[in-house]
Formats: structure tokens, sequence, C-alpha cells
């Protein structure tokens, strides 16, 4: 019987807060371009499989060491089909639109 009940009461609750919405919600749309040339379509094609670019964007300017971490972090632990050829290709672009090659100094 306690069990109905507190079943009953959510239910009741649930629909009250469903109730107070008038009208749809609509979340606001952010573009963010991606920069043109160097393969871009490589990183198109596997980065935005699992996230948007604005992800990506929001990372910062980035050392190689740190996108080449990162893009070995997306195949070995989030299991990326990224083939190893294509991981480079990524490396590459990223360091070059996004990020900076490190000179070893900070």
């Amino acid at each position: 019987m306690k069990k109905t009940l507190l079943i009953s009461a959510l239910l009741l609750g649930s629909s009250a807060l469903f109730a107070q919405v008038s009208k749809p919600i609509e979340m606001p749309y952010y573009d963010y371009p991606m920069e043109k040339g160097d393969h871009d379509e490589v990183a198109q094609q596997y980065c935005l499989i699992c996230h948007s670019f604005g992800y990506i964007l929001n990372q910062g300017k980035k050392s190689r060491p740190y996108w080449t971490g990162t893009v070995a972090k997306m195949v070995n632990e989030f299991k990326a089909p990224i083939p190893k050829e294509d991981q480079q290709i990524i490396i590459n672009y990223l360091v070059k639109h996004y990020g900076y090659e490190s000179t070893g100094q900070h």
C-alpha cells in the first residue's frame, strides 16, 4: 500500500511540473564552424561522431603533445574507430588550426 501511494504521489508531482510549461522550450543553436583545409573532412568524419566541434574549440590552443594524447585517449579509452593513418592527420589538423608546436619551453 505504501509503495502504491508513493508511486502515485511521484506521478502526480511530476505531472504538475510538466503542467507549468505553457509553451515549447526552444534551445539556442550555436554554430561552431571548423577551419577548412588540411584534411578537415577527416577530423569531421571521426570527431563529430561523438561530440560537437564546439567541444574541441572549448579546449583552447593546445600543444602537439596535448592533441596527440587526446586523440590517443579517444581511440584507446573511448574506442573511437579512427585508423592509425587518420589519427596523425587529425593531430596535424588540430595542431595547425587549434594548437601550436611545442618548443619544450613554457
